[in-house]
C-alpha cells in the first residue's frame, strides 16, 4: 500500500497533517456545496436527486492542487450545458423493474455474443466470487481474438455494487456495437484492429443474484456476501464488503471499518475473490485507460481530490470533461458532469491510477439504481458515445513503443517517466514484460521522457514530440550498464 514518507519527527508531523487535511476537507465540503448548488439551482427535483446521491460522491481536489493545476474550475461540469440542464421529474422505482435479467440471462447474453462472433471475442473465467464460487467472467474484444496480440488494452467494468445493473447493460452495447460494425464501419475496425478490449461486466455476481432471488426491494443491496461473522449463514445486518472499496491504494483511509456498513472496506486490501480477479487482470494487461459503470448520478468520476496533487491532472480531468460531453443525460437536456474522486479511497479508479499509472474513470450513470428496461436502453445508447471516444482516445495522443534487451532482444519490463509528470506516490507506467510493449497517455506537446531498468542505463530522449490524434512511436534497447548507451529511434 502506497503512503505519505513518514516524517523523522512523527508525531508533530502527523499532528500537523492532519490538521491540514482537516482544514482543507472544510475548505473543499464549502467549495463543492457552493458549485454543487450554482450547478443545480435551476432545478429542486435536480437539488433533491443530487442531494440522494452525495455521499456517494467524492470531494474536490486539494487547494493547493486547484491553484496549482491549469484552473482545474474551468474544467469542472460544462457551464454552458450543465448548468441549465436537469433530470425530469419522475418516481424512481423501490423494487425491481419486470423483466430484469436474471444473473443467468445475462451471462448467456455474454455467451451468444461470443457465440457470434469467434474470430472478435473471446470469454474467460479470471476468478470466482467470495460465497457461491460463482465464474467471474472477463470478454476480450480484438481482432483475432483467440491470439495474444501484445496490443495496448483498455478496461470495462460493471456491477461493483449489487444494485447497480445499468453499467451491464452499458457494457453488452458496447460489445455489441463494436462485433456487429467490424469490417462494416472504418471506425470500429480500426479499434478492433488495434486494441484488445476487456470487459469484466459483472464484478459482483453473489450481490446481484442475492438481489434477484430474494427480491429485495429498495435500498436492495450494495456489497458482496463474504460472511463477516463466520456464522455460516447470511445476514444482510452484518456481512458482505464494499467491493469498490477494497482496492489496496489508501484502502485503510477509505470506506469504513465496521461490518455493517454498507461502505465495509473488508479485513485488508485486495480480501475479496472478485477484486484479486480484477487486480490481476490489470497486473497482467496494463490497462492504458479504463472505466467502470456505476449508478447514479450522471457524472464522470476521475482520479482524483482530497490527496496529493494528481501529476496528470491536466491529462484527466481534459478526457473526463471530454467524455462527459459525450454522455447526455437521462432527461434530455445537456450532458454528464465531472467531479474528483476521494483519493483517500480504495476505489478502482484510485488504484489503476496510483499503482498503473492507468487514466480510469467511474462513471456514475443515469437517476436510480433500478431504471425501467425502457431507461436502461436509453443510458445505455447514451453512454455509447462516451464510450467509443474513451477507445479512440486509448490510441493517442501519446507515446508508444517496445522496450527490449538491446544485445538480446529480450522484452524489459522497464519504467516509463516523463519529466514533470512524476511523484513518488503514483507508479510510473510499465512496459509490458511479456511483450516489452508500452503505452503512456500525454496532452499535445513536447515532453522529455526517460525509460529505465534495474541494471540497466537509462535512457533519455529529450523534445519528443507528441501530436494530437496518434501515438508518437518510441522503440528503445536498453544496454545493461557498464556497457554501451542505450539506443532508441523516434
Amino acid at each position: 500500500m502506497r503512503r505519505i514518507p513518514a516524517s523523522s519527527d512523527p508525531l508533530p508531523f502527523q499532528r500537523r497533517r492532519n490538521t491540514f487535511h482537516l482544514l482543507l476537507t472544510l475548505v473543499f465540503y464549502a467549495v463543492l456545496i457552493g458549485f454543487w448548488l450554482s450547478v443545480t439551482r435551476d432545478s429542486a427535483d435536480d437539488r433533491n436527486k443530487n442531494q440522494t446521491s452525495f455521499s456517494a460522491l467524492p470531494l474536490l481536489s486539494s487547494w493547493p492542487q486547484t491553484l496549482n493545476r491549469a484552473r482545474l474550475w474551468d474544467a469542472l461540469p460544462g457551464a454552458s450545458t450543465s448548468r441549465d440542464s436537469a433530470p425530469r421529474t419522475r418516481e424512481q422505482n423501490f423494487s425491481v423493474p419486470p423483466g430484469y435479467p436474471t444473473l443467468s440471462e445475462f451471462e448467456t447474453r455474454f455467451f451468444n455474443l461470443v457465440h457470434r462472433y469467434p474470430q472478435l471475442a473471446k470469454i474467460e473465467k479470471i476468478g470466482r466470487s467470495t460465497v457461491w464460487q460463482q465464474p467471474i467472467w472477463a470478454i476480450r474484444l480484438t481482432a483475432a481474438a483467440h491470439e495474444q496480440t501484445g496490443k495496448p488494452a483498455v478496461l470495462f467494468t460493471a456491477l461493483h455494487h449489487a444494485r447497480e445493473p445499468a453499467g451491464v447493460f452499458i457494457c453488452l452495447a458496447v460489445m455489441n456495437e463494436l462485433l456487429s460494425n467490424y469490417g462494416v464501419n472504418a471506425r470500429h475496425t480500426r479499434l478492433l484492429d488495434s486494441l484488445e478490449i476487456w470487459f469484466v461486466p459483472i464484478v459482483n455476481p453473489d450481490g446481484y443474484r442475492y438481489i434477484m432471488e430474494s427480491q429485495r426491494n429498495y435500498p436492495w443491496w450494495r456489497k458482496n456476501l463474504r460472511d463477516n461473522n463466520h456464522d455460516g449463514r447470511f445476514d444482510p445486518l452484518v456481512d458482505g464488503v464494499d467491493l469498490n472499496r477494497n482496492y489496496d491504494y489508501n484502502w485503510s483511509e477509505g470506506g469504513e471499518n465496521e461490518p455493517s456498513s454498507w461502505f465495509y472496506r473488508g479485513a485488508q486490501a485486495f480480501s475479496e475473490p472478485e477484486i484479486q480477479a480484477v487486480r490481476d487482470l490489470a497486473l497482467q494487461k496494463k490497462f492504458v485507460l479504463g472505466v467502470s459503470y456505476h449508478s447514479y448520478g450522471e457524472a464522470v468520476l476521475f482520479p482524483w481530490g482530497n490527496y496529493l496533487p494528481a501529476p496528470d491532472q491536466d491529462l484527466i480531468v481534459d478526457i473526463a470533461q471530454t467524455c462527459a460531453a459525450q454522455i447526455g443525460r437521462l432527461s434530455g437536456r445537456g450532458t454528464y458532469n465531472i467531479l474528483p474522486l476521494n483519493g483517500r479511497c480504495g476505489q478502482s479508479s484510485i488504484w489503476m491510477y496510483g499503482e498503473l499509472g492507468a487514466i480510469d474513470f467511474i462513471i456514475e450513470t443515469g437517476e436510480e439504481y433500478f431504471p425501467s428496461l425502457a431507461d436502461a436502453a436509453r443510458i445505455a445508447e447514451q453512454n455509447l458515445r462516451g464510450a467509443m471516444y474513451l477507445l479512440e482516445r486509448a490510441l493517442g495522443a501519446g507515446i508508444s513503443g517496445h522496450v527490449v534487451d538491446a544485445e538480446t532482444g529480450k522484452p524489459l519490463n522497464a519504467d516509463i517517466h516523463v519529466r514533470g509528470r512524476r511523484a513518488d506516490y503514483v507508479r510510473p507506467r510499465h512496459a509490458n514484460g511479456a511483450w516489452g510493449r508500452f503505452e503512456r497517455l500525454l496532452r499535445p506537446g513536447t515532453y522529455t521522457v526517460e525509460i529505465s531498468q534495474t541494471d540497466y542505463e537509462t535512457a533519455r530522449f529529450e523534445k519528443v514530440q507528441v501530436e494530437a490524434d496518434r501515438m508518437t512511436p518510441l522503440h528503445v534497447m536498453l544496454r545493461r550498464k557498464n556497457g554501451h548507451a542505450a539506443e532508441s529511434s523516434h
